[in-house]
């Protein structure tokens, strides 16, 4: 049995090896294959929006999710909430935590940068520190450990957090520790985020500050973020505001979930939090999360997530794909069943969030579901329709992996699944595979922009069983853009993407596949964006949505 371990000394670390050609290729085989290159984090890293940071930390770390090969626990801890976040740290009380691989594929897969944790504490931390930073050469030591350890798993950088005493004198080599460790992942090709914890100042002292200021703003110039404690006040948020100065966005406010000295108690009440903090155009840390199913009865952590995460939505920033293909299957990566080409191929419950496929963009909050319309009109994704379908996921059937996606409306609705930005040329291709009632009321819809103009334009593709063609156009500012709709069978490049998925459906499936080919025609190259995916229904509808892929 394959497990996910931290490092919990100097020692161990110093006995660490990366591990031969092919027991790493191994590992990494062990671990789903979780994104391809691609600027994948270009929408969650950019500059002009505070961001939100997640600290995972639930009993120590390393729970079902450090088993490489996953669990037979389907009611193990899961999170689906990637579209909402920017920034997921993997947090333990280890010395060096490094994230299990479930979670970086996960992450990856979602765009989102994930970050171990170095931590010292106590006299055994003030002892370790003391060894660390006695002089650059054994920063210089140290930092080649932690590169090489980054590089081998696959993440994106480190929270840095030392909780105990430091002597004076070593400042300087904490410092150049900071700035070292970021240069030699960044070299390396590695996101290299670095993000120090608010406890020591530069004289040394523990003593946590609540707030960006001179005790603390060298750690914070020497890195790309700080992480303040949770003891703050509003006053703190301003003068921390203040003293980043361009930088604001970088300072991440301190939130716990469980609520300990912090501003609103948190818990159901985190969002009280959450709107201070945003009131000042800070980001945030939002710190174990996971008290959610922590705190309660299993059997309802789905509802109650979904009520946490709805809570705080409006304080989010939503983010989606990149770059093409765009592929899922909606599995969460655990189900009481396992399904390929929708078939069940095995009974038996399962939970490996490596396996988890792309989540709708608005999967944390049931595709808006029973929110207020005209306040979010924004992700009508250019729909007429004014009320937003449910969105949930269904584990009793699937397409492949544990589950798929259900939707439902008694009335006509849009169905939000991705928001992106994504440059196209001269062709776009639309799979889908669903089943469910009134399906001939049914469409996947396209947003298309100009680049140029900003003038947008929605493509419609009925899930009528019928063959057709039919084009639509883009016009106003100048440009002209017209598109023409085909619906047509499988072809080899849609094996080329999705492999032999659809080949394997038997005949007596009772799921339903239709592909569809947009061609763009414009006379200037990249001018022509995707912006969103939805499902729009003109009536009410019920049904399950097992695949799509756009590519």
């Amino acid at each position: 049995m394959s497990i996910s371990v931290p490092i919990h000394s100097l020692e161990e670390l110093k006995s660490w090896k990366i591990a031969s050609s092919h027991a790493k290729l191994e590992f990494r085989e062990k671990c789903f294959a979780a994104c391809e290159s691609g600027g994948i984090f270009q929408d969650c890293l950019i500059k002009n929006v505070p961001k939100t940071l997640v600290c995972h930390d639930m009993k120590g770390g390393y729970l079902d999710d450090s088993l490489i090969d996953g669990c037979s626990n389907w009611e193990a801890y899961n999170f689906i909430q990637w579209s909402i976040i920017d920034i997921f740290v993997y947090f333990s009380h280890h010395f060096i935590t490094i994230p299990p691989p479930c979670w970086i594929d996960a992450a990856h897969v979602h765009g989102v940068p994930i970050l171990g944790t170095i931590i010292t504490e106590w006299d055994e931390g003030a002892a370790t520190c003391k060894q660390i930073f006695s002089s650059k050469d054994s920063v210089d030591d140290f930092v080649s450990s932690i590169t090489q350890i980054t590089l081998h798993h696959n993440f994106d950088g480190w929270l840095i957090n030392i909780e105990n005493p430091l002597e004076e004198v070593s400042i300087d080599n904490v410092i150049y520790f900071l700035r070292r460790l970021k240069q030699e992942l960044v070299f390396a090709g590695n996101c290299g985020k670095i993000i120090w914890y608010d406890s020591v100042t530069k004289e040394g002292k523990l003593d946590w500050q609540n707030e960006l200021n001179e005790n603390n703003k060298d750690f914070f110039d020497a890195c790309d973020g700080i992480f303040l404690n949770y003891v703050w006040k509003p006053e703190n948020l301003k003068s921390s505001s203040l003293m980043a100065g361009d930088r604001i966005f970088d300072v991440f406010v301190g939130i716990d979930v469980f609520g300990r000295n912090c501003f609103g108690g948190g818990g159901f009440n985190t969002n009280a939090a959450l709107s201070v903090v945003r009131q000042e155009r800070l980001s945030a840390a939002i710190f174990a999360p996971g008290w959610v199913y922590e705190c309660h009865p299993v059997e309802e952590f789905e509802k109650l997530s979904f009520k946490f995460w709805s809570l705080l939505f409006p304080y989010l920033n939503v983010h989606g794909p990149t770059s093409l293909p765009i592929r899922t299957s909606f599995c969460p990566g655990y189900g009481k069943s396992k399904y390929f080409g929708g078939q069940m191929v095995e009974g038996k419950p399962w939970h490996n969030i490596s396996k988890q496929q792309l989540q709708p963009c608005l999967a944390a909050v049931r595709g808006l579901f029973d929110f207020e319309t005209e306040r979010l009109g924004i992700f009508k994704c250019g729909s007429e329709i004014s009320i937003f379908g449910k969105q949930n996921l269904c584990l009793t059937d699937a397409f492949n992996g544990g589950g798929c996606l259900n939707i439902e409306s008694p009335c006509a609705a849009i169905f939000p699944l991705f928001f992106c930005n994504i440059p196209v040329k001269k062709l776009v291709t639309i799979a889908i595979v669903f089943k469910g009632d009134n399906k001939e009321e049914l469409s996947v819809n396209l947003k298309f922009t100009h680049f140029r103009t900003s003038h947008t334009t929605n493509v419609s593709c009925p899930l009528t069983s019928q063959m057709k063609q039919f084009p639509t156009t883009l016009n106003g500012g100048g440009c002209h853009c017209s598109f023409t709709i085909s619906s047509v069978n499988i072809d080899c490049r849609c094996d080329e993407v999705v492999g032999n998925l659809f080949r394997s459906m038997p005949n007596s499936s009772s799921w339903e596949t239709r592909l569809f080919k947009i061609s763009v025609s414009d006379q200037t190259e990249d001018c022509i964006f995707l912006r969103s995916i939805a499902l729009e229904s003109q009536g009410g509808t019920e049904c399950k949505i097992g695949y799509l892929c756009c590519f």
